[in-house]
C-alpha cells in the first residue's frame, strides 16, 4: 500500500513556520542587507557562482517563458500539498520577475519530479545524470539546470516527498530550488536573510531574495554580463529602488507573496 502523507504532517509543517514567522522577521529587521553595496555583494554572490563552482561565471537567467510539469517518480499517488506549493511559488516567480511561467504538458522545459526517499538516488540518475558524487545522500532535493550561452534552457527539480515532510523541508525546498532555478544558482553562508543561506532558517523569500531576483530580470542587465560589465548597472538599478522606496518594502512585499501568505498565514 502506497505511503500516505496524513493530516498529522501537515500539522507539523503548518506549526514550524507559524514558529518561525517571528524569528524571520527579528533576522530580516536585525541585519544590515538593506544597504545598497550589500545587496550589490550579495546579488554577485549568489547570480555569478555556483553552489558546486565558486569561480566567477556570468549572469545567467530565462530569455524564454517557463513550461513546467509536475512528474511522479515511483510515487503512484498525487501529492496534492506539493503540487500546490508549487504552482504558487511559481506565481509569485512570475509575479517578482515579470516571465511567464505556466503549468503544461507541451514543450515542457522545467520539471519538478516528486519521488519517495528509497528511489531518489535512481531518480537522480535517470533525470539529472549529474557528475557531482553523492547527491542522493548529501542533499535533500537537488536541482539541475541547463543553458545555452548562459541562457537558460531547461531545469529539473527532484524532490522525495516523503523524506521532506518528515523533517519539516517540503518549504525549503520548493522555495530553495524554484528560486535558484530562475538564475540565482549559488548558496552562502554569509548572504542574510536568504533561501540561498543554508544554514538560515528561512525557507521562505525574505526581502533580499526579492531584490535579487527583481535585479535578475531588470531589462537592463543583460544575459552572459560579466561581473565588470553589470557593476554600473547594478548601481543605477539599486538606486533607483531606493528611490521608489523597494528596498525600504521589500520585506513586505516578500511577506505578501503567495506561499508567505500560505504558511505564514
Amino acid at each position: 500500500m502506497p505511503d500516505k502523507i496524513n493530516l498529522f504532517k501537515f500539522r507539523l509543517i503548518v506549526l514550524l513556520f507559524v514558529s518561525l514567522t517571528t524569528v524571520r522577521a527579528e533576522i530580516e529587521q536585525d541585519a544590515p542587507w538593506q544597504s545598497k553595496d550589500y545587496i550589490k555583494k550579495a546579488f554577485f554572490e549568489i547570480a555569478y557562482k555556483n553552489e558546486y563552482q565558486q569561480k566567477l561565471s556570468k549572469l545567467r537567467r530565462w530569455n524564454k517563458d517557463i513550461k513546467y510539469k509536475v512528474d511522479y517518480f515511483k510515487l503512484p499517488e498525487p501529492f496534492l500539498m506539493a503540487e500546490n506549493m508549487i504552482d504558487e511559488q511559481f506565481k509569485d516567480l512570475s509575479d517578482i520577475t515579470s516571465l511567464s511561467i505556466a503549468k503544461s504538458d507541451q514543450a515542457v522545459n522545467f520539471k519538478i519530479i516528486l519521488t519517495k526517499r528509497v528511489y531518489y538516488d535512481e531518480a537522480i540518475k535517470k533525470y539529472i545524470r549529474s557528475k557531482v558524487k553523492n547527491l542522493a545522500t548529501e542533499s535533500n532535493c537537488v536541482l539541475l539546470i541547463k543553458h545555452r550561452k548562459y541562457s537558460l534552457t531547461e531545469a529539473t527539480v527532484i524532490i522525495p516527498v516523503d523524506h521532506v515532510v518528515k523533517y519539516g523541508l517540503l518549504p525549503a525546498c520548493v522555495v530553495e530550488e524554484l528560486t535558484q532555478a530562475m538564475g540565482l544558482p549559488n548558496d552562502s553562508d554569509w548572504v542574510k536573510p536568504s533561501v540561498a543561506n543554508d544554514k538560515s532558517v528561512l525557507d521562505l523569500l525574505t526581502g533580499l531574495d526579492y531584490l535579487m531576483l527583481k535585479i535578475l530580470y531588470d531589462k537592463r542587465l543583460a544575459i552572459g554580463m560579466s561581473v565588470d560589465q553589470s557593476s554600473l548597472i547594478v548601481d543605477e538599478i539599486l538606486l533607483d529602488f531606493e528611490k521608489q522606496g523597494l528596498i525600504k518594502n521589500a520585506v513586505e512585499k516578500a511577506r505578501k507573496l503567495r506561499v508567505s501568505k500560505q504558511l505564514e498565514g
